[in-house]
């Protein structure tokens, strides 16, 4: 694995923006969860109807619990890489501050 590099703030600002990416999704499924409410029901309460009222909760609900995991799933990302982010940051500072005090024990 020669070459590898690892951006720490790279990490760290990917982290945030997949981080944000799940809030603005968050915030558009209650936005489309509010708008799909406030159609109601319009296919009726006839027997056609409540067939079709009953197909559409749930699939509605299978989709919406498939959104919520993706959502989590994105949320959880950008945690785990801001958190990688700043331990890499806080190795590399313990490996400078290393390095600093050994030049400076052999007099450089």
């Amino acid at each position: 694995m020669t070459g590898l590099r690892v951006d720490p703030d790279g990490l760290g600002g990917s982290g945030r923006a997949l981080e944000d990416v799940a809030s603005r999704l968050g915030e558009a499924l209650t936005a489309f969860r509010a708008e799909l409410a406030g159609f109601g029901r319009p296919w009726g309460s006839d027997d056609v109807g409540s067939l079709i009222g009953a197909a559409h909760d749930e699939v509605s609900a299978f989709a919406f619990e498939c959104f919520d995991t993706a959502l989590a799933e994105i949320a959880a990302a950008g945690t785990d890489l801001t958190g990688m982010g700043e331990r890499y940051a806080a190795v590399e500072t313990t490996i400078r501050q290393g390095f600093d005090g050994l030049r400076q024990g052999l007099g450089g």
